[in-house]
């Protein structure tokens, strides 16, 4: 199997750095530029059901009722995820080297890891990276019994040290489960993954090696091991979600402009545009099919903030709604959203 370069580990560690930073840097109209600092705010409450999970600055913030409560302090969780009854979460916690998948209650309490891949050797040791490895982007199954998640098949090896590819993994939903092949490809890097609504299928992005590689959304029948693209699934998709019937699967796309969220419906069909932001990513849907939320990033900004877009018949209802300010939410995390 193909592997890659440590410069994955370089870029986790300045999307960490993105995400803490604070200030805001603006471009006047007479060509000068200012920075300054603000408290974060939520500008706008508009009334969403249930509840969002994010992650900004390695800990995970949750949306209620317009207001947000920050679930974590310990700065290394990222990407999480609730479990469809939106009693449990499943999350990333990452450490020097490695990060493992954690399962916790959504009402709080101490989490309980699921894998075990980081190394017992010293930090900054060159034992400890030849010793560890990643897990990323886990989902829950329907029933909540199991997850899927992205990680490679083993420690880095050579010299100078490469990793495999991040493939994908099945797990039961409990402490001491084993993990379970899912789908592998060693030409490219399986990224942020969810099931369908029936629990047979993944829906999934596939990023080729190379600099020449586009990403795309890609399906895996898990009975059967079958792997097909969306009909009219486009080149540069990611970050795909699904409406509560699972009739149409929404994904950010880049354009020749920026990223913008689109709609597909699973069957295939021509997309349609749901944003005109140029900087929109991570969509999620509201479990009634009422309202589509996601990450951009506004004009003159520094990083990804929550917006809001009413839903008729899964199509744009109305102007969307800019929620935060200056919160520089994780966009690589994205947005879960629990009853």
């Amino acid at each position: 199997m193909k592997r890659f370069y440590v410069f994955f580990r370089l870029w986790l560690a300045a999307m960490v750095l993105v995400a803490c930073s604070r200030t805001t840097t603006v471009t006047n109209s007479d060509g000068t530029v200012s920075t300054t600092s603000r408290a974060p705010a939520v500008i706008a409450t508009p009334d969403l059901p249930g509840r969002l999970l994010m992650s900004k600055a390695g800990d995970l913030i949750m949306w209620q009722a317009g207001n947000l409560q920050q679930l974590t302090k310990t700065g290394d969780a990222w990407q999480p995820a609730f479990s469809r009854d939106g009693t449990r979460i499943v999350f990333v916690r990452r450490t020097e080297s490695a990060s493992d998948i954690m399962l916790t209650s959504a009402a709080g309490g101490e989490a309980i890891q699921l894998t075990d891949n980081m190394s017992r050797h010293a930090l900054h040791s060159f034992e400890r990276i030849y010793d560890s490895t990643w897990a990323f982007y886990p989902s829950f199954s329907p029933d909540g019994s199991r997850i899927v998640y992205m990680s490679q098949f083993g420690p880095p090896e050579g010299s100078p040290a490469s990793e495999y590819r991040l493939i994908m993994y099945f797990m039961d939903a409990r402490a001491g489960a084993k993990r379970v092949d899912g789908y592998a490809d060693g030409s490219g890097n399986i990224g942020h993954s969810i099931f369908d609504v029936d629990g047979k299928n993944i829906y999934f992005s596939f990023s080729p090696a190379g600099q020449n590689g586009a990403p795309r959304i890609m399906r895996y029948t898990i009975g059967s091991g079958r792997l097909t693209i969306p009909t009219g699934m486009p080149d540069q998709s990611y970050d795909p979600a699904l409406s509560p019937d699972g009739q149409t699967i929404y994904f950010a796309l880049r354009t020749a402009t920026g990223t913008d969220i689109f709609g597909l419906p699973v069957n295939g069909g021509t997309p349609t545009q749901m944003t005109k932001l140029n900087t929109a990513r991570a969509p999620a849907i509201s479990p009634d099919g009422s309202w589509l939320v996601y990450l951009a990033v506004p004009t003159g900004a520094s990083g990804f903030e929550l917006y809001a877009q009413k839903l008729k018949d899964g199509k744009p209802d109305g102007d969307t709604v800019q929620m935060t300010r200056d919160q520089l939410f994780d966009a690589d995390s994205g947005i879960s959203w629990g009853n």
